[in-house]
């Protein structure tokens, strides 16, 4: 049965495409609007959660490092030798050296603003205060037996201080005697500012810090009384409560509280909520109007747009009717379509090119796929040529070396060492020009080993060679000689170079998060400087292949750029040409510490794939 279409003007299906469109993007403001407002104040929330359990955790180090402080100065030296000193010509001498130590100890925390030593004899020391200042304190506590705790507040120098407390009692063999009182005046003004101030908080809290006995120490007496009644009646630690304090204005707070164990204090953190409440109406009432006056600039453009388009459309059908019954008689050749002022370029080249349209688009198909075609297998043949060129470039480099080590020892009649030597080199040789592009890494590292066997007798076993391999590494498929050179020149340029033994170390790991394998030569020579390190990066990173230039004359160019690493930049153009930019060379060095060369390949063995790739193209 043959479904019913729908038929409508596009004028009308414009005009119901509008309406919906106005109703959804007025109800998306509106519900994103209100769970902005509901995300504003659980960010608010979050934010004073964040915000004052932080200040919490600093507070409660301030007092923790206040009380190793405390420690510290209390039972030190120079306080001992002060307060039991006897002898009257040794005590201005102990002073000294106690008003040294509480000077330098001052100096550790801003907010310390003075420290006292109250002795059980009657001797005083102090940084700034007087003995006024602590008599009440010293009186109140010298009966009772205490640990750190907090004595109070009272004013040292016309600042608010919070008065810390510590017994002193003698050190050494015996029994213990009691001293006298060491007191550390806090500015709790200055412990709280630099978290008040914090620029990245935009809301300015309400700090209250009050002592076990619920006297206030630090804060408004207003608001710490609302937040007490407040607390009474509400829950656990560190949970939001509200407060409202008692002014005209009526401002609520949110609130939460904690404990500061060390000193049994209770550290309140308020918010006026009416900042967020504010912040959160002025917000949503600006994206209101924004989105309101953004839809309403809309929707005249787009009808500015489209209804020239459904006139041209109509134009178009009319003609393609007109067309269809057989009377093209009654156009000319170009037949153009009047849009108005603002036209849509589409519409033209609809009406100009519509019906040679499917015509030329089948010839140009056609013409594309045979271009590419052409140039993919051109391009391929190049890369083998690129290639196999590169390749042939190590061989005679290394060959000089060898024949020149063999001369010398033909010269001193080391006859077996000749024959040693001429068949690893001959191993090498039939390696580098039989068989694939191709080879598992473990027979990559037979000729690495044959070719190592042949330098350590050069050098006279001046270097050693550990080798570290995973299991899995074996099997990996790499380009042939992209080791050997590699190995070379951490011998030639590194080792070689340096006055004492070294250590070369040769291995591989697979990545299978990211699916190649590290290869990695590390050498304990001499090194690179900076600026020549920094050279050879730029040349790996230049580009393989110049424009119009063949294999010759683009290693002529890399070996102009840096002569003495030929064979890095040799290694590094295979590399490239096979499998990409992605996989140029890695290098790392330093300066008497040695040099280290990575290179990649994706991890494929012949069990698993397909033919060699030079830069993700089949060769």
């Amino acid at each position: 049965m043959k479904k019913k279409t729908l038929l409508l003007p596009l004028a009308r299906q414009f005009a119901i495409i509008l309406i919906l469109f106005t109703l959804c993007t007025v109800g998306i403001t509106v519900f994103t609007t209100y769970a902005y407002a509901r995300l504003q104040t659980s960010f608010f929330d979050n934010s004073l959660e964040s915000y004052s359990s932080q200040l919490a955790k600093n507070t409660r180090e301030a007092y923790e490092n206040c009380e190793n402080i405390c420690y510290n100065i209390a039972y030190s030296q120079p306080v001992q030798n002060y307060l039991l000193s006897t002898e009257s010509r040794t005590v201005y001498e102990n002073y000294s050296a106690l008003n040294s130590q509480l000077s330098n100890t001052a100096l550790l925390n801003s907010f310390i603003t003075d420290i006292a030593v109250f002795g059980a004899n009657g001797s005083f020391a102090s940084l700034c205060g007087s003995s006024d200042n602590y008599a009440a304190f010293a009186q109140a506590l010298s009966g009772s037996r205490f640990s750190y705790r907090s004595a109070g507040s009272t004013l040292v120098n016309s600042i608010p201080c919070h008065i810390l407390a510590m017994p002193i009692y003698s050190l050494g063999a015996g029994e213990s005697r009691y001293l006298g009182i060491l007191f550390l005046a806090v500015d709790v003004n200055s412990l709280f500012s630099n978290t008040i101030n914090d620029e990245n908080h935009q809301y300015h809290p309400e700090i209250l810090l009050a002592d076990g006995d619920g006297q206030l120490v630090y804060g408004d007496p207003g608001l710490y009384e609302a937040a007490s009644r407040a607390k009474q009646d509400l829950y656990m630690e560190g949970s939001i409560f509200p407060v409202e304090d008692s002014s005209p204005s009526r401002v609520l707070y949110s609130a939460r509280s904690y404990s500061i164990p060390c000193i049994d204090h209770t550290l309140y953190v308020l918010v006026d909520k009416s900042q967020a409440t504010r912040q959160v109406i002025q917000i949503s009432l600006w994206l209101l109007l924004s989105i309101g006056g953004l839809l309403t600039l809309m929707l005249l453009l787009l009808f500015a747009l489209y209804r020239p388009l459904i006139r041209s459309l109509k134009q178009l059908t009319d003609y393609m009717k007109t067309i269809s019954a057989g009377e093209r008689r009654f156009f000319k050749e170009d037949v153009p379509i009047s849009q108005g002022f603002l036209g849509s370029s589409e519409i033209n080249d609809i009406s100009l090119a519509f019906n040679e349209m499917l015509h030329e688009t089948d010839r140009l198909n056609h013409t594309i796929f045979d271009t590419y075609t052409q140039m993919y297998e051109l391009e391929v043949t190049n890369r083998k040529t690129e290639i196999a060129f590169l390749r042939s470039q190590i061989n005679p480099h290394f060959l000089y070396n060898t024949l020149t080590m063999i001369c010398g020892m033909s010269a001193e009649g080391m006859n077996d060492k000749v024959i040693s030597v001429t068949g690893a080199l001959s191993q090498i040789f039939r390696y580098s020009i039989k068989g694939g592009e191709m080879v598992t890494l473990e027979e990559e590292m037979e000729i690495v080993r044959s070719y190592l066997m042949i330098q350590r007798e050069r050098f006279d076993n001046r270097f050693t060679v550990r080798y570290e391999f995973s299991e899995d590494s074996h099997a990996c498929l790499i380009p042939k000689m992209v080791i050997q050179p590699l190995v070379e020149n951490a011998i030639v340029h590194g080792l070689e170079k340096s006055l004492k033994p070294g250590e070369l170390l040769i291995g591989a790991g697979r990545n299978p998060e990211h699916g190649y394998l590290a290869i990695w030569i590390f050498d304990t020579g001499v090194g690179m400087p900076p600026d020549k390190l920094e050279e050879l990066r730029r040349a790996v990173s230049q580009p393989v292949k110049h424009e119009g230039q063949d294999a010759a004359s683009n290693l002529a160019r890399l070996d102009a750029m840096n002569h003495d690493s030929i064979g890095i930049l040799n290694v590094n153009s295979r590399m490239v040409l096979y499998y990409g930019a992605n996989y140029s060379l890695l290098i790392d060095s330093d300066v008497g510490v040695g040099t280290n060369i990575q290179l990649r390949v994706p991890y494929q063995t012949r069990k698993s794939v397909t033919p060699p790739q030079a830069a993700g193209h089949e060769i």
